[in-house]
């Protein structure tokens, strides 16, 4: 984790730079990839502003907090950066376990029953798949918290399978 600090209209502090590095810390938890986290700190008058954009892989999160202690401020934005931390990995891990990779429970074969192949049962379900953009398909994925999603696109005329990856991206399927 690579953590920037700028200071704005006070001077610079060796002593707060490395109080944000000790409190930011702990924010190495929420992802395995490398993340970037800017800091701005500024004073106006009696007003201290702390301001965090975090930027990683798939990985956006920003908060400003005022107050009039500097590092009450900047705890108070690591609490509400820390929260939307939580929320995004908690969508991620919803996201793997209902979309992607996962098996309908009527088609889970079960073990511990005498089944052959022909006790599986297999779903198969009739769609009609309607005209839109890549960018529209991708907002409707989204919407809907399906794996995946069959739609006409606009530019090509063409099926196409829009889809959740392993990785937490979207994939797209081409003919």
């Amino acid at each position: 984790m690579q953590i920037n600090v700028t200071f704005r209209h006070m001077e610079h502090s060796d002593e707060l730079k490395d109080y944000i590095n000790d409190r930011f810390a702990r924010l190495k938890k929420y992802s395995d990839s490398p993340m970037n986290v800017n800091v701005v700190l500024t004073a106006e008058k009696f007003r201290k502003t702390a301001e965090v954009v975090i930027t990683g892989d798939g990985i956006r999160a920003a908060a400003k907090q005022e107050h009039d202690d500097l590092r009450a401020a900047i705890d108070l934005v690591l609490d509400k950066i820390e929260r939307q931390l939580k929320k995004f990995r908690e969508k991620v891990k919803n996201r793997r376990s209902t979309g992607q990779g996962a098996v309908p429970t009527s088609a889970v074969y079960d073990s511990e029953s005498e089944a052959d192949d022909e006790d599986q049962v297999i779903i198969i379900q009739k769609i009609d798949p309607k005209p839109m953009s890549i960018e529209e398909a991708a907002d409707q994925l989204q919407i809907s918290g399906k794996g995946f999603l069959a739609f006409i696109n606009s530019d090509t005329n063409r099926v196409n399978v829009i889809y959740w990856r392993k990785d937490g991206r979207l994939g797209l399927l081409e003919p």
